[in-house]
Parts: structure tokens; sequence; C-alpha cells
């Protein structure tokens, strides 16, 4: 069909989201507004057909898939971006290309909305993929032991399932920027119908540089926002309160940041991006340790700076990274040093990484040198840190509400400091501005229907993105359920926002409070313990089209909380183990199980 200008359209009822409905119409208008009007019969050219999938926890996959697509329909593809848990797995047998980028969960696993694709994937008997052309964007942090874990192990499958990998996997850390943007160039300029053969790909390689493209491909280039992650918007913080009262064993702080004249604007649910500046004690201490007066010429970010403002403000001094541990371990002859730096010690590796920093192991082998440039190049980006919003843009105008616990502790003999709790807590300065930018949470929303009832867990700084939309709730006037469980140390130090909940409680915006205070008798109680308590209820709410949130710590309560929704689905609910399980993930295929997990 066609619309009134005669330029031809998808109709409603074609098999398409909303989204690639309005993307490919974009397209098409564009392609026809610009076909010559003397000829206005020549044939459109033939759009190649690419499918990307993506799997995402906090939304930085689904960023780039979108990216992709966006690339990929300059280019002369008709994509098509699907959720990994939404995508249906019998369509891969038809697909010819496919692009995929997925970020990795916990121990190597995959993100919640690619737990189901992957279970299916990975069965056996799964018909081969000889006519797919594929590759796989990975996204993960280093400092983990299975780095990008998942996405190794989706490309490996892809290959065994028979599929032709078009370029090696990309393996990106946090500083994902330069390897994303080089492992697209070379995929679409390989997934195109005028590619020459590709070499076969080492699937254990991650992509280096891409190759030239085509005279007439354009690189891809960073997406043009005047504030983003590449260039942060230099903010100012008006508000820094300590939440815990007199006495707590915790120091969480409450923090505002103004957004007034940057143009940025936020959703409830999604996370602020704060790059921080390091301790410059701590710098001064690297520097002396090292014999380097601070003034030596290096590579920074952008050019060459002095060292000093290196290790402020560019790379990371706390935690060790992998390169440095091995020349560290080659130049000192230390055995236990090699013993960690071999590959296969992960267990080892991490016991001994636990409360031990950079300036540690340069202490303790002071007759290892380097070169300032060399030093430096062993060294990670200094990357943002993510914090989950806990303000509504509605009830919040121009300003952005943080719940942040400072780290402090002690390891070793040396007091150790979080790198952005601390710069926030106790460096920023009047005058000196927070660089900041808004990273979109699209899997940690609120309901589209502002009538149904919310269960929210979130304990300590969990409770931070629950508040918000708590605040947004209240704004909108609307009249859904909501239910919280939080949960602390102690309810008299450690109950923060206790007045506000309190009063949203009696303005009818929450509904149910549930609290958890594990030191205030002599048998620890959590969250989760709560939510047993109250089984009937929360499988009653959940029957009535409750969406059920968590946030906060992945490694052990999310997983807690987890079993006890199974737990409480089977009790509550009279189901039977393998019942629970297809509950809980049609919870997930309906996002109405949600999580915010870190």
């Amino acid at each position: 069909m066609s619309n009134e200008s005669g330029i031809p359209c998808l109709p409603e009822s074609a098999p398409f989201t909303a989204e690639q409905r309005a993307y490919l119409n974009g397209f098409m208008a564009g392609l026809f507004s610009r076909a010559p009007s003397a000829n206005p019969a020549a044939p459109a050219p033939t759009l190649m057909p690419l499918s990307i999938l993506f799997g995402s926890q906090t939304g930085s996959a689904e960023n780039l898939a979108r990216r992709i697509a966006k690339e990929a329909g300059r280019r002369g593809f008709a994509p098509t971006v699907h959720e990994m848990n939404r995508y249906p797995l019998a369509q891969l047998g038809s697909e010819s290309r496919l692009l995929v980028v997925t970020s990795t969960y916990g121990d190597g696993e995959p993100p919640d909305n690619a737990r189901e694709f992957w279970q299916s994937l990975a069965t056996p008997n799964q018909p081969l993929l000889a006519q797919l052309r594929f590759s796989v964007c990975a996204l993960g942090d280093s400092n983990y032991p299975k780095f990008c874990g998942f996405g190794k192990e989706l490309d490996a499958r892809l290959e065994t399932m028979g599929a032709t990998r078009i370029t090696s996997r990309a393996d990106c850390d946090l500083d994902f920027e330069e390897p994303f943007t080089a492992w697209l160039n070379q995929a679409l300029t390989q997934l195109s119908d005028n590619a020459s053969p590709p070499a076969a790909a080492d699937s254990n390689r991650p992509a280096a540089t891409a190759p030239e493209p085509a005279a007439a491909t354009a690189p891809v280039t960073a997406p043009e926002a005047q504030y983003s992650r590449a260039n942060p918007f230099p903010a100012r913080l008006l508000v820094n309160r300590t939440l815990n009262g007199s006495g707590s064993a915790k120091e969480t702080r409450h923090f505002e940041i103004t957004l007034e004249d940057s143009k940025l604007s936020y959703d409830a649910g999604d996370a602020l991006g704060i790059l921080p500046a390091n301790c410059a004690d701590l710098v001064d201490e690297i520097l002396k340790a090292l014999g380097f007066t601070g003034g030596e010429a290096v590579p920074g970010r952008v050019g060459t700076v002095p060292v000093r403002e290196a290790l402020l403000h560019h790379y990371e001094i706390t935690r060790i990274p992998p390169p440095l541990l091995r020349v560290m371990a080659e130049r000192s002859g230390d055995e236990q040093l090699r013993k960690l730096a071999a590959p296969g010690v992960n267990g080892e590796l991490t016991k001994f990484l636990w409360g031990r920093e950079i300036i540690d192991v340069l202490l303790e082998h002071r007759k290892v040198s380097f070169n300032p440039i060399e030093f430096v190049g062993l060294l990670k980006k200094l990357n943002p840190r993510l914090y989950s919003i806990s303000s509504s843009p509605k009830a919040h105008r121009q300003r952005v509400h943080l719940t942040v616990n400072v780290v402090r502790y002690e390891s070793f003999a040396r007091r150790r400091k979080g790198v952005c709790s601390t710069f926030l807590a106790d460096r920023l300065s009047e005058s000196e501005a927070v660089p900041v930018f808004v990273h979109a949470n699209k899997n940690f929303r609120l309901p589209s229907d502002p009538s149904l009832p919310m269960i929210m867990i979130g304990p300590g700084t969990g409770i931070a993105p629950f508040r918000g939309f708590l605040h947004e709730r209240a704004a909108i006037g609307a009249h859904g359920r909501t239910w919280l469980f939080f949960g602390d140390q102690r309810a008299a130090t450690d109950f923060m926002y206790r007045d506000e909940l309190e009063s949203l409680r009696s303005r009818g915006v929450l509904t149910r409070l549930n609290t958890a205070f594990s030191r205030d008798q002599p048998e620890k109680i959590y969250v989760q313990d709560r939510m047993r308590e109250n089984a009937r209820d929360l499988f009653a709410w959940l029957e009535e089209g409750a969406h059920f949130y968590v946030c906060g710590d992945a490694s052990r309560m999310a997983k807690d909380v987890d079993a006890a929704l199974h737990d409480i689905i089977q009790t509550a609910g009279g189901k039977t183990a393998e019942a629970a399980k297809e509950y809980v993930a049609k919870l997930k295929s309906e996002k109405r199980y949600q999580r915010d997990v870190y």
C-alpha cells in the first residue's frame, strides 16, 4: 500500500513491531523521495534482509542493536531488531544474515532477556544453519573471570550448528566504543552482497581493527548526541547528605545533580553514568612507587597529557588488570604471581585480587620498573560508573537523585576507597563539574498501564529505582496498587527515606510496605523471608496482573529472591516445580518480571 504522497508504506497488519514498521516506512520514504523525477518508474534497489538479535541486562546491548539497525539501513540493508527471548527460534533456519550483540550476566551467564532463547538453542538436535552468515559482538567486564562468557558460548554454538562466521567475534570491555565500531564496519562490509568471500575466522580471537570499507561505504560513526557516554555533560552536584543515622555500620548518601542546560532527559528506571576522578593521594603514592615526577608525557583519552593527569582522569588505578599482573610476574620472577597469571586459575586469582590494588603489587615488588608510557599502556581506561536513578523526571524537573553506598574498607593494613562513591561524597568542590550522561534501561520500566499493581523488592540501595517509580506514580495520579519490600541492617539507623515512604503510604501511593532489618533480632531476616511470609497475598497479586521488580545485588540477593518467588508460586499457587518454572518464564516473556541487578 502507499500513503497520500504515493510513497509505499507497510500496512498496520504487517508482521512487524510498531518501531520496526516506523523504521522501514521512514527508510522507504527517504529512498523514494530521493528518486530522480525524470524516471519515476525506475525500480527501487533490493534491500538485503538482516536480523539483529540482542541480549541485554541494563540496556547497553539493546542501545547498540538500535545503532546497528540505523547504520545497516543506511548501507542498503533491511534490518529488523529482535530481543532474544522474543525471537521465534524456528525463524533462525530461514535467516541468511545475522548480527548478535549481547552482554554477559553473573558468572558467564546469559542476561535475563536471553535465557530462554539460549536454553532452546543449546538443546541437542537443533537443525543445521548452513545458509546463515553471522557475527557476534560480546559485551563484558574483564575484571570478571568469565569475561564475555555468554557471547563466546553463543558464538561457538552458532558455528557448531553449521553457520558461517563472517568476521571474528568482538569481545568488548567496558570501554566498548572503538572495538564495537570496528566490528560493525567489518561485519556489514562482509554481509553486503558485493563482499568478497570471508577468510576463515577464529572463534577464539576477538576482532582486531576493521579493514577500510569500500569507497561507497562510509565508516560507522559514534552516536550524534550532544552529551553522551563519549561526551559527558559537566553537571553540578547540588545535594550531598547522609541517609544513615548515627551509629550505623554503613554510609549511604543521597545526591542530587542538576541537568539544567544539558537537554538530557531520562525515564524512571534509567541509570545515570558518572565519570569520576581518581583519588589524588593514591595517584601521588603510585607516582612515588614508580619513581615518576608526574610531568612525563603519556597517551591520554585524546592526545598526550602529563602522567599525573592521566592517572587522575584517564585510567583505572585500583583494580589490578591482567596485563599488568602478567608483566609483574615476568619481571619479578615471583612464583605466586606466575601461577596467578597463568590460564585456568580463576578461583585462586579471585581470592588473591580481593582487597588488593595496583599500589600493593608495586610496593611488594619495588625492583620492577616501568617507563611512564609502558605503565599506562598496561592499565584499563577509567570507565563511567552507572547508578540507578532514584527520582522521577515528572516529579523532579531537571534534577537527578541518586542513592549511593559509599565504599570504604580496610584490607592488608590499608584503607580503601570506592572510586566513584568517594569522588561524589568527598572530593567534589562546589565549583567542580560532575561529568554525567543518561543510560537508558528499557528493560526496567513501569507498567504501561498505570492501573496495574506492582511488587518491588529493593533492599539497601536497591530501593533507588522504586523511589523513582513511586514518585512517578504520584505525579501522574496512578491508581494501581504498589507493594515495596525493603530491607537493611537496623531500623533505627538504616531505614532510608522512612518519613518519605510513610508519607507515600498515607497518601495511598504506596499500598503495602514490608521491611526486613537483618540485625534487629538474633536470627537474620531478609526480604526473601518477608516474601515467603506473605506468599498467599503475593501470589494473588501476580494472578491479578502485578509486575514484579527486583533491584540490588546480583550475586546473592537476586538469586535468593528468585528462589523465593519460585517457592511461593509452588506453595501458594499449588504448582509443581516445573509448572512454577514455566510461570516465571511467562512473567519474564510478558515483561512482568524485571531486574536491575549488579
